[in-house]
């Protein structure tokens, strides 16, 4: 048997290994400006090579996880973009320099599907090499040495985390990630993202949690995503940040027309 019908990809398309360290760029320079960033990768500014090789390790293992679904969308290269993030970029390889107008990545999106879903390993990407987004040879993504991290900081927060989503997304599919580069904001990439993971749910009649902080929750609330409770972290020693409040969110996904059909 195949995989089930997927909603239309419109404007997006699959990540691919070969988009890794733009998407760690995007990642980077869009992720800096939340309060999970602040309070975990405290160490950034010392160590921003390792923020970007942390990034590319992420995106590029759930790529080519079968559990997984990894969605870029691009739009037209601003070669001022770096003067609209304060994040330091410090990547860990060569990328090849862009030109004013050139289509490129400026969003990226994960989703973890639920347990058991017939969709496990339908988002893997082509390894045919006419595929225009086929996967490259690339150097592994070893994922740095985490110096920018403060690890009793995020594995705070990890576990109160994890213990939210088994209390309240137990079987669900799981948006895992959404970043867009800051300087393609209030252009709708965001918007767009969380709405094809919407149209994914509703397919197949699941529900779709989310652990969003507060710029998340103004993503996700108005597309229909409803707040069940908050965890909040904090620790008074030493420089801040001190605390740190994520929402867990949910979107209850339409019942398919037929589950046969699934």
């Amino acid at each position: 048997m195949g995989f089930p019908v997927a909603p239309p990809l419109g404007t997006l398309r699959l990540a691919t290994l070969g988009d890794v360290p733009r998407i760690a760029t995007v990642a980077t320079a869009g992720f800096y400006y939340s309060p999970v960033f602040a309070w975990e990768r405290r160490f950034h500014r010392q160590y921003p090579t390792d923020t970007f090789q942390s990034y590319s390790k992420m995106f590029a293992d759930i790529i080519v996880d079968p559990r997984y679904v990894a969605l870029v969308v691009e739009d037209s290269y601003d070669p001022t973009e770096g003067d609209k993030s304060t994040a330091t970029i410090a990547p860990d390889r060569v990328i090849p320099p862009l030109q004013q107008g050139d289509s490129v990545v400026v969003g990226a999106a994960t989703w973890k599907l639920d347990p058991g879903s017939r969709r496990i390993g339908q988002f893997v990407p082509s390894t045919s090499p006419d595929d225009d987004h086929a996967l490259p040879p690339l150097p592994p993504f070893d994922g740095g040495k985490g110096r920018d991290k403060s690890l009793h900081h995020a594995d705070m927060l990890d576990a109160e985390c994890d213990a939210a989503e088994t209390r309240y997304f137990e079987g669900n599919q799981l948006v895992d990630m959404v970043v867009v580069h800051p300087a393609y904001w209030r252009r709708g990439h965001g918007t767009t993202l969380v709405r094809w993971g919407k149209s994914l749910a509703d397919l197949d009649g699941m529900d779709q949690g989310v652990v969003a902080a507060d710029m998340g929750e103004k993503l996700y609330m108005p597309l229909g995503y409803q707040k069940l409770d908050e965890v909040r972290v904090e620790d008074n020693a030493g420089p801040g940040p001190h605390d740190v409040s994520v929402g867990i969110l949910k979107y209850y996904g339409s019942l398919p027309v037929s589950r046969g059909e699934l």
